[in-house]
């Protein structure tokens, strides 16, 4: 067998598991397909050698330049990204702390509102930080998040504040949270993982006071599936750096380039990103920054529409009203929101949908996944899998 046919081989056995993303830009189905520019970035990447430090810091004066942040750090997903903040944070660029994480001294602790409070948050414990939740959710008769409760949540082994953009979750906005932190010296570490499109949130955050924020890159930015971007404060993008490099170096030329001894391998370690995701990343903000995202989410809208038209007791949610993009929903039971994901999943290539809503009996439809060639296929999938379930 040729060279040339083992690749075939494996791309064939791996396009055994080619599905339809109907879900949305999630993790498990792997967000998007790539475009054609960042595919091409990230092959070239791949077919040379290159310094990682310099790539990082030119891909961080790219995203400081999109971001208006001081700085920027390319990291290997939204996850790994909040990681690394907590671990600036507690360590800053101390050797002696950095090297006990994720075990640090004195306990350090992360305040975060209870009702921003999710799943995600374990990515801030990973570096060593207890989370304080402070508040209460903002709902009548249950209370809500008032100004002296965080001020009550920060004690001398408080590092920094975190605060996640939950639409519509309540809680002190981000401004006011932001002053209360800087009030007592404190970093706020926002993940707005999810937040990209529209454009203006590039700035946005930074804009009310984040000193680190967090997105994703294989969502709405489009570029890999294992990157994302940190922009904030040069002093906190400094610490991610330190935590971040390789340290197999010779210390007199590591002194001599970077006039600090050399740390150890830091917890940033086990969350190396490689230059082809570097490379892919920049490529996709830069491809990013020209999109019209407004003129894409009409667009898709308008097929959404066309598909909702052929379905009884369908609704379309126009773009920013369940997210930037458009949403076509379907109520059933759901034992028959189940059957019809099922149904959906074994056709031949599988057409996944969101599970999100399957508990509650709603059946949703997300178009910015989904490849405009495939869309006559999804269409016609969709309609025939909701008619036959019906009654």
């Amino acid at each position: 067998m040729t060279a040339g046919q083992a690749r075939t081989r494996v791309l064939d056995e791996a396009l055994r598991f080619r599905v339809i993303n109907a879900a949305g830009f999630i993790t498990t189905l792997g967000g998007a397909p790539l475009p054609a520019d960042v595919r091409e970035a990230m092959a070239s990447a791949g077919s040379v050698n290159m310094e990682i430090r310099a790539l990082q810091d030119w891909a961080g004066q790219k995203i400081a330049a999109a971001t208006g942040a001081e700085a920027g750090w390319v990291c290997d997903g939204a996850a790994s990204g909040l990681t690394l903040g907590a671990a600036a944070a507690i360590a800053g660029q101390d050797p002696g702390v950095a090297d006990t994480l994720p075990h640090p001294p004195g306990d350090p602790e992360i305040v975060v509102q209870r009702t921003l409070h999710n799943s995600y948050d374990r990515a801030l414990r990973l570096a060593g930080a207890r989370l304080v939740p402070a508040g209460y959710p903002s709902r009548t008769g249950l209370g809500r998040t008032y100004r002296w409760e965080i001020e009550a949540a920060i004690t001398s082994r408080t590092v920094a504040l975190a605060f996640s953009v939950i639409p519509d979750a309540g809680g002190i906005p981000l401004q006011e949270y932001a002053a209360i932190a800087h009030a007592h010296g404190l970093p706020v570490i926002v993940d707005a993982s999810a937040e990209l499109p529209p454009t203006a949130n590039l700035h946005r955050f930074i804009d009310l006071g984040a000193d680190l924020v967090v997105f994703s890159g294989g969502k709405g930015l489009r570029g890999p599936q294992a990157s994302g971007m940190v922009a904030g404060r040069r002093d906190l993008i400094a610490a991610i750096r330190f935590q971040s490099l390789d340290m197999d170096v010779d210390p007199g030329i590591w002194m001599a380039e970077e006039g600090v001894e050399p740390f150890q391998h830091g917890i940033g370690r086990s969350m190396k990103v490689g230059k082809e995701e570097i490379v892919g990343l920049v490529a996709a903000l830069d491809l990013f920054l020209r999109s019209d995202h407004e003129s894409a989410a009409t667009e898709m809208e308008v097929w959404l529409r066309q598909v909702a038209s052929q379905i009884d007791h369908a609704h379309v949610y126009p773009p920013k009203t369940l997210g930037f993009y458009p949403r076509l929903t379907v109520d059933r039971t759901p034992d028959r929101a189940r059957h019809i994901y099922r149904r959906l999943a074994a056709g031949d290539p599988p057409v996944r949908i969101s599970q999100a809503t399957l508990e509650t009996g709603r059946v949703m439809l997300c178009a910015e996944a989904i490849e405009p060639a495939d869309r006559p296929l999804v269409a016609q999938r969709f309609i025939e899998a909701i008619s036959i379930t019906y009654t």
